[in-house]
Parts: structure tokens; sequence; C-alpha cells
């Protein structure tokens, strides 16, 4: 985000950094970092969730470095939802979006600040929506129903290093998040008893042979899904350790 800076305020901060040791205007020398602070599990109603703050955030949720001058803040969310899959696929896809409030680009029109969410979620979807990447705890019932993991972030405060904010961001939502266990649902066709299907047929040998050709299974396929309750919510997302962030 750029700073309109008055005179006075320019020559503060050159004879700062010109002096020894170099110092910025909070008091850091040229290398060090903002504090970071990460929180996670900040919107109940999501599956994951987490609030990064490099600095000191505008939104009055304040680091350790008080009197910063303004802080960079993201928060990240996931939600799950039973996204229904094609019979030669797997299943289980990662959706990633990237909101920017208008309180943090103020010198933005609306068309800019439209361009500038759809640059940021295409370098994050790029990031974490490979097919390489996806989850397979996602896939509920193989070839026809997964879970669809929808990433949205928000931008609330803009004062640099907004990249590093959302990828952090997203890391810790998508470690904080958990996948409801489910149970297959099994649907048992009946057979007809003077009707063997081929390939459900059981055929008895004894040692005299094949003793009955009327003995046979009822079908049986999963069609469906039930939650499970369990008190930790679910299990973790299996490959959240091999995200390049």
């Amino acid at each position: 985000m750029t700073t309109a800076l008055s005179k006075a305020e320019i020559s503060y901060i050159r004879s700062s950094l010109l002096s020894a040791p170099p110092l910025r205007a909070d008091g850091r020398s040229p290398e060090d970092f903002r504090p970071i602070a990460i929180e996670t599990g900040v919107a109940p109603l999501a599956n994951g969730s987490a609030r990064v703050s490099i600095g000191e955030s505008r939104t009055g949720r304040e680091t350790e470095a008080e009197g910063a001058g303004g802080g960079t803040e993201v928060v990240a969310a996931v939600k799950l939802e039973v996204d229904g899959v094609g019979e030669d696929k797997e299943g289980g896809k990662v959706i990633c979006n990237v909101s920017c409030s208008p309180a943090a680009y103020p010198h933005l029109s609306s068309p800019a600040l439209d361009d500038l969410q759809s640059d940021l979620t295409s370098v994050i979807g790029s990031v974490l929506s490979h097919p390489s990447l996806c989850p397979k705890n996602l896939v509920i019932v193989p070839g026809q129903k997964a879970w669809a993991l929808r990433l949205d972030t928000i931008i609330f405060a803009d004062a640099g290093n907004v990249l590093d904010c959302l990828m952090m961001a997203c890391r810790a939502a998508l470690v904080d998040t958990r996948v409801p266990s489910t149970r297959s649902v099994e649907y048992r066709a009946p057979v007809r008893r003077n009707e063997v299907p081929d390939d459900i047929m059981d055929v008895d040998e004894g040692r005299n042979g094949p003793s009955s050709l009327l003995e046979t299974r009822e079908p049986s396929r999963v069609v469906d899904f039930e939650l499970t309750d369990y008190w930790d919510e679910g299990e973790v997302l299996e490959v959240r350790d091999s995200w390049p962030v």
C-alpha cells in the first residue's frame, strides 16, 4: 500500500537509516522482521480458520509492535461442501478465493481492486489447488461424492508483506481444518430366487463338483454416506505438510 509522507517524515526516516547503527522509524534494524501473530479457530462456523497479523493492525488488534504505524492483517477460513464427481475421478478439490477490504486499499478504484483480488487468487490457487496436492481424505464415496474445500481469505489491512501474510493465514487455516468423519451407506438390491446374475453367482464346489447354482448373494454398492460423531470433530488433512507454504 502506497503511503504519502511529508518532508519531515522523509527526513526523519532518512536520518534514522543513516545513523550508526541504522534504525527504522519504529526502532527496528533494517533486517529485523515485524512481529507476527497467528491465531487459529477465529471462525466458529468454519471447518478451519486463522488470523495472521504482521506488525500493528489497523483494525484495533495490536501485536507487540505497538506504535509501528500500521500493519498487515489477513483472515482465512475453510468451508467443506459435498460435491458430486464423475465415475472416472476420485474427487476432492481445493478452491481458493482472495477478497480485499476497500479500507485496506483506499487509493484503488473498484476495477483496480477487482484486478488485485483476481491476481492474488491466482497466486494462492496456483500453490494450493494443484490436483497432486489434493488431500486423499476429501473423498467420501469414490467416484460419486467428495468434499470440495473452499479456502476464502480476506485482507483487512496491507502495510507490506501481504503475500507472506496471505500464505501464513492459508497455511494456518489448513492446519486447523478438520474433515468430518463419514461412513458409507450401502444399498442392497433384492435378487429373485430364479434370477442368477453371472457376476454375483456363488458356486459351492464339493468333492463331486458344483452342488448348487441357486445360492446367490444380494448385490450391494455404496450409494451415500452419513456423518459419524467424534469428540475431535473429524480428522486433519492428510497432505497438510506437503503444501509448499
